[in-house]
């Protein structure tokens, strides 16, 4: 139930509540779109010093277009009322996942981390300081994606920090705040530093850096205490990070890191250093992955509640598909439509978000605590003809960071380009008709078809490191656990006698053992996110038994554990964030095929027109891409609503495409003119047409956004691209 209505925004439900306002989840009734809609208390309207500190707010947070800084979309004044209109975005803050969970793992905290450096250091770069920084103005999606929220007492550089405060107030949180903030000395980006260094700190252990019992006594230990040793408190830690997080906490601003990402690529070479390296024939094992987010609990009616993520699938036999209409009658226009029009979607309930206010005093004359607005909403899905959907963001394409570091987890994106360039053109043997990056980012596998071949790249040093032999047959596909520990690789031959999935062991470059396949032309593989289970479309365009099923193979006792019966010939595979939902072209039919991948049951179908082919998610998991083979576009789909918002003209018969990890262009491999079109996601249009080598079957991007492989399946080529600006 809305709560009021406020000009031309519905107020579904209050997210947070702090000194600078309140923040809802809102419907903006005007621009057909959900919005994380903050209002400033009416008292303060006729406040002109109140007022000249929301203007700043404002332009500070609008000017910021670094990808892990929440957008603000409009401001102004309603009915003599402020308002700040702004993203509204799927996650939980730091603040609730350690009051959960308790410490975050040492590498995924120093990964988030990373990201929030990433959003400082631009914020600096344009003279603002953040002022703030603390668990819970850091927003985490499911995909590990960080947004730093409230930018709102952002303030320029070098003012003094008496200056610009609502009746003596001063903004801040003292369990964060620099030696310089109470001691009315200038204020620069160091201040941000030294929170940074607090979080991280407290990120490790779950304990800020010092808790004391009064102001007094906080104050006193920011200005004269060192911080304790994090590894005093967790064991596994390293204590070189202690000197990272000590260096970060320096009393003298001179002292500390000179930008926030310097402090987390300290705190990157220190894990590293701890880290062991165990040898192995192509590249070091990876890192196991992060644990991921705790998933929210969908429930399909009162008392109802769905078992856990990926479920061992019953065994089934394929049944005929029955095709059904669209639970909403979508179905897009033609190429270049743009925007699709369509009914405002109804109000969509949020989950508790578990915040809770820490460390936080408002003093006149004195300290104060900042604003706590957490921009966090789970959504619920209507109900259509399948479950309840939940968890997709509402946003749009943004970034995961993912530079591979030395231990092969990734640590920062690059900024790409809007124009690419080729770098290199590397022969690769014959027929190269796909190629998939580890998520490690270190190696990529090729598969050769008339060569019965896996050609391995080293990613670092663009070299050919090794071939591995596929006895079995001619590889067709190829795709990776979520560890990079194992490659599958799709095997199938012309007349469909030979269709295997072959499991590779990455650290020794042998074939560990095959399973074999129900479908007979096995597609492009993706691991769920746990690794547990394995998804394989059937390629095959003829109307077998066995045609239009995925087959769901277990990881653990490589047995095909069971079959979902999809709409005609599924191509292709993506997982949307989080995990909850699989994507799957269905290449004959004209559609997008959603699935529930608690129970493998359809949701949604969604029209897209001719040939659907390849697909891919982006980084925040707003957006599925599509590309049509023979319609020559890319149709871009909203995850939260299953709609069609843009189709985007590319080069002739576009086979696959990726985005770049910073969310801010998408590319698709154009088979038939040679080239790869390169599209601004801000804007949905085509920014550069790249040529490539002959015949471009595929595509794939480093987590650290600086290269894109190209294979050339016609010349036996892998074309490197510099995604980099």
């Amino acid at each position: 139930m809305a709560l009021r209505q406020v000009g031309n925004y519905r107020l579904d439900r209050l997210l947070g509540v702090g000194g600078m306002g309140e923040v809802y989840q809102a419907y903006d009734t005007q621009r057909d779109r959900f919005v994380a809609l903050k209002l400033l208390p009416e008292v303060f309207s006729g406040d002109q010093e109140y007022l000249k500190r929301f203007q700043r707010e404002s332009h500070v947070a609008a000017r910021l277009r670094e990808p892990h800084v929440i957008p603000i979309h409009d401001f102004g004044e309603i009915n003599g009322q402020l308002f700040i209109d702004m993203r509204l975005v799927d996650g939980a803050d730091i603040r609730t996942m350690l009051d959960e969970k308790g410490p975050i793992a040492p590498q995924r905290a120093v990964n988030l981390l990373g990201q929030v450096a990433q959003a400082l250091d631009a914020a600096h770069a344009d003279q603002l300081v953040h002022r703030d920084i603390k668990p819970s103005n850091i927003l985490v999606t499911a995909n590990d994606f960080v947004y730093v929220v409230d930018f709102g007492i952002a303030r320029p550089m070098g003012g003094r920090q008496t200056s610009l405060t609502i009746t003596g107030t001063t903004i801040g949180t003292l369990d964060y705040m620099a030696p310089e903030r109470f001691s009315g000395r200038d204020v620069d980006g160091r201040a941000d530093i030294y929170s940074l260094a607090c979080l991280l700190h407290e990120c490790l252990t779950a304990q800020p850096p010092f808790e004391g019992k009064d102001l007094p006594s906080l104050m006193y230990a920011h200005l004269a205490t060192s911080p304790p040793a994090a590894s005093s408190l967790i064991a596994s830690l390293p204590p070189a990070m202690d000197a990272v997080i000590a260096r970060g906490m320096a009393k003298d601003p001179a002292d500390r890191f000179p930008t926030a990402g310097a402090l987390t690529a300290a705190a990157q070479e220190a894990l590293q250093a701890e880290a062991t390296s165990p040898a192995v024939a192509l590249a070091a094992a990876p890192v196991p992955p992060a644990a991921p987010l705790p998933q929210a609990t969908v429930v399909d009616r009162p008392g109802a509640v769905t078992p856990p993520l990926y479920p061992a699938p019953p065994v089934t036999e394929s049944v005929p598909y029955t095709p059904r209409e669209s639970a909403n009658g979508d179905s897009p226009d033609g190429p270049g439509s743009g925007l699709l029009q369509g009914d405002p979607p109804p109000s969509r309930p949020a989950r508790e978000s578990g915040w809770r206010r820490r460390g936080m005093l408002v003093l006149t004359g004195a300290v104060a605590a900042g604003v706590v607005i957490a921009l966090v909403v789970n959504f619920a899905r209507p109900k259509t003809s399948g479950p309840t959907k939940t968890g997709n963001a509402a946003a749009t394409s943004s970034a995961p960071t993912g530079a591979p570091s030395k231990s092969g987890t990734p640590a920062s994106v690059a900024a790409s380009a809007d124009v690419p360039t080729l770098a290199a053109k590397i022969p690769v043997g014959k027929t190269p008709s796909y190629v998939q990056v580890a998520p490690n980012g270190k190696f990529a596998y090729i598969t050769n078809q008339n060569a019965d071949v896996v050609t391995v790249l080293n990613t670092s040093t663009r070299q050919i490191s090794g071939v591995i032999t596929i006895p079995q047959g001619p590889p067709q596909f190829v795709s990776f656990s979520p560890d990079s520990r194992t490659a599958y690789v799709s095997v199938y031959n012309n007349s469909d006698s030979v269709h295997l999935i072959v499991f590779i062991d990455t650290a020794t470059s042998t074939v560990k053992s095959t399973v074999q396949a129900d479908n007979d032309r096995p597609g492009p593989s993706t691991a769920s996110p746990d690794g547990k289970y394995l998804y394989v479309p059937n390629h095959n365009m003829t109307m077998g038994a066995n045609a239009n099923v995925i087959d769901v193979i277990s990881t653990s006792t490589k047995q095909v554990s069971g079959h979902i019966a999809v709409p005609m010939n599924p191509h292709w595979l993506a997982f949307g964030a989080g995990g909850h939902y699989l994507y799957s072209t269905d290449h004959m039919s004209g559609e997008v095929t959603v699935l529930n991948a608690h129970d493998n049951s359809i949701v949604k179908e969604i029209q897209v027109g001719d040939s659907p082919h390849g697909e891919a998610i982006s980084p925040d998991g707003s957006r599925l891409a599509v590309t049509s083979f023979s319609g020559n576009v890319v149709s871009l789909i909203d995850t939260a609503t299953d709609k069609v918002i843009a189709k985007i003209p590319t080069g002739k018969n576009p086979q696959t495409d990726a985005y770049a990890p910073d969310g801010r262009h998408l590319y698709t491999a154009n088979n038939q003119d040679n080239t790869v079109t390169v599209i601004d996601t801000a804007h949905n249009k085509v920014t550069a047409e790249i040529p490539t080598g002959k015949a471009p079957s595929s595509i794939a991007v480093l987590p650290n956004g600086k290269q894109a492989y190209v294979t050339n399946e016609a010349d036996g080529t892998l074309d490197v691209l510099d995604l980099t600006q």
